[in-house]
């Protein structure tokens, strides 16, 4: 079966209040091209959950897509918290649903394996315990056995997973190369369906060829597309770094709502393919310099 898919098509069989997991991690690796085509189709009522995210939910909310994001942390790093989803959620706008990494990802894997929640020791004395109290995602428990305090992280389900990556065949065997180095696996094994956006299409029969390299098989993947810079303005290593530019920039423009509207819809937005929005950013030349430098 052919997986191939624009990224248009992709994204329109995102139901509007589904919940989304993000790949990537801070500025690397982010599912950027299908981010921007969800802001461009107005998808609204989103959860969106990121283990560690950055750009991809600040698009989201800045695009009015979310109301309510999963997550560890969101920010720029250097520079500072996503602008537009630390103002959402100050606002109560958006609501937080705050987690660390691995009480985040036990709660994926509880999902993942069909168990009612995964045991950690992670969280043990601090206030993410009855920060979630009422819920009951995340609790303190004893064992009865052995008297050992642990927390138990209960099902996170996720409709779709939104993920890049460097390669895939026409039936949807993906390769992160080199082998991937953070946590998308975890929301790819915990999603009904996960969509992967990819540098570039390769032969089926390289993928036989070498089948210890595919990180994804096509049983776990539901379509996958085309998208060069996909990850752009993040970066997709060891390919291109992310576009210490165009953070600044956005983040002086997030500086001033009012005119950050305006960045946001002329630069983001507007741009009629994945590719004009490359051009118009000079994502091309910013990844040109970096193969130069790497020779």
């Amino acid at each position: 079966m052919d997986k191939r898919m624009g990224i248009e098509q992709a994204v329109e069989s995102i139901p509007d209040g589904a919940t989304v997991a993000l790949g990537g991690l801070s500025m690397n690796s982010a599912p950027m091209a299908y981010v921007r085509e969800i802001v461009r189709q107005e998808k609204r009522d989103l959860t969106v959950v990121a283990i560690v995210a950055g750009m991809s939910v600040d698009w989201l909310i800045a695009g009015g897509c979310v109301k309510k994001v999963v997550s560890g942390l969101v920010s720029f790093e250097g520079l500072g918290l996503a602008p537009s989803f630390r103002m959402a959620v100050q606002s109560g706008a958006v609501e937080i649903e705050e987690y660390s990494e691995d009480l985040l990802i036990c709660r994926l894997r509880a999902e993942a394996w069909n168990l009612p929640f995964v045991p950690t020791k992670a969280g043990l004395g601090t206030d993410l315990i009855p920060l979630h109290e009422q819920t009951g995602t995340i609790r303190a428990e004893v064992d009865r056995s052995t008297g050992e305090h642990y927390v138990a992280c209960t099902r996170l389900p996720v409709d779709v997973a939104l993920v890049h990556a460097h390669a895939a065949d026409e039936i949807g065997n993906v390769r992160v190369d080199p082998k991937l180095i953070w946590m998308d696996n975890e929301i790819v094994n915990a999603s009904q369906r996960t969509l992967v956006s990819v540098e570039r299409f390769i032969d089926h029969g390289d993928v036989v060829a070498e089948p210890h390299r595919t990180s994804y098989p096509q049983f776990m993947v539901s379509g996958v597309s085309l998208a060069k810079l996909g990850a752009y303005p993040s970066s997709c290593f060891p390919e291109y770094g992310h576009h210490t530019a165009f953070f600044q920039e956005y983040s002086t423009a997030a500086s001033d709502p009012e005119s950050f509207s305006a960045f946001f819809a002329d630069r983001i937005v507007k741009p009629e393919t994945w590719e004009d929005f490359i051009r118009s950013c000079g994502g091309d030349e910013m990844a040109t310099s970096i193969r130069r430098s790497a020779a």
